[in-house]
């Protein structure tokens, strides 16, 4: 059996990093974390967070999306990552039967391939799909990976979502990542869960 894994809010808590980075950048922002990703989990995206509570012009966003793409995958703020508590177990006893594979639209290639090294999982997975911000995920995987429905793509978006069912895969969905349970089950998985460690892919 073939297992695709999204990377950030799935196998490794990116959270800190967007909320310490979005603070970097908005300084005047007094937003607490857990108030950050309320409005993150509800499908808020940046443009309307800075444009309704700080009074955001659109040149003023436009420039915050330009430094937020500069700085998102700096090692600065890769460091800030951390695999969720149980992860590297989990990925291991799933590789003794299955194919594991990373499918993520970070934008770099090597700051990717150093993180995962960094975690000890570079033996773990049969092969890593970075979209660059080139392609889509689908793409990627159409284009290597001859899939069944005995697969299964795991994520924390419905675009995710959407990537397995796309390629006739089983899809499972977590709740430790950018959407929350009301907006997920809007892409009908076929499982969700909290964490990756509570899936059953049997």
């Amino acid at each position: 059996m073939n297992i695709f894994f999204d990377l950030d809010g799935t196998l490794i808590d990116s959270m800190p990093r967007l909320y310490h980075l979005f603070q970097h950048l908005v300084p005047e922002s007094k937003l607490e974390y857990e108030a950050y990703w309320d409005l993150k989990r509800n499908k808020i995206n940046h443009k309307k967070i800075l444009v309704t509570k700080f009074n955001y012009s659109e040149d003023q966003y436009k420039n915050f999306e330009q430094k937020w793409m500069e700085s998102i995958e700096l090692e600065k703020w890769l460091e800030l990552d951390k695999p969720f508590i149980g992860v590297d177990d989990f990925l291991h006893q799933l590789l003794v039967q299955n194919k594991l594979f990373l499918v993520t639209a970070r934008q770099s290639k090597q700051a990717t391939i150093e993180q995962i090294n960094s975690f000890g999982w570079e033996n773990v997975f049969t092969e890593i799909f970075i979209t660059e911000q080139k392609k889509e995920k689908f793409e990627l995987i159409k284009n290597k990976i001859k899939t069944t429905q005995n697969d299964w793509f795991v994520g924390d978006t419905g675009k995710d979502i959407e990537t397995g069912k796309l390629l006739s895969m089983k899809t499972a969905a977590v709740l430790s990542g950018f959407l929350n349970e009301v907006n997920l089950l809007q892409y009908e998985p076929d499982v969700i869960e909290n964490h990756i460690t509570d899936i059953n892919f049997n």
